[in-house]
């Protein structure tokens, strides 16, 4: 259980400064965001409600306890990226995304593990 619990921390971590990046990189209004919603077809006040919500989840993912909740929104938000460079054209941007959601499986693979102890232990 121990080693499902480090691991989990190490992901948790990784995608939480992950999406903290990204949301604050919209957040400040970065020229190169600005650039990327354009070539979305977004307007450009859009980046502050996406950015905020990736914020949220980083903020979720560290302090909130169900984290399945928020593993199973990061599934919904790498979608909707996907979709997004898909249909902008930008089939090589769809990397990111798909690097977020393979963590977040892992990362599902681990709390179902400690959850499944857990209840095996009582």
């Amino acid at each position: 259980m121990k080693t499902a619990r480090i691991i989990s921390w190490i992901l948790i971590a990784l995608l939480a400064i992950a999406y903290f990046g990204s949301g604050l990189t919209k957040l400040l209004g970065l020229e190169m965001q600005v650039q990327n919603f354009k070539s979305w077809g977004y307007p450009e006040w859009m980046m502050y409600p996406v950015g905020l919500g990736e914020i949220a989840i980083a903020a979720a993912l560290v302090f909130f306890r169900p984290r399945l909740y928020v593993v199973y929104g990061i599934y919904a938000w790498a979608v909707v990226a996907v979709i997004t460079h898909l249909q902008a054209g930008q089939a090589s941007m769809i990397g990111g995304p798909l690097v977020f959601a393979v963590l977040n499986t892992l990362l599902l693979f681990s709390l179902k593990k400690m959850e499944q102890r857990a209840t095996s232990m009582t």
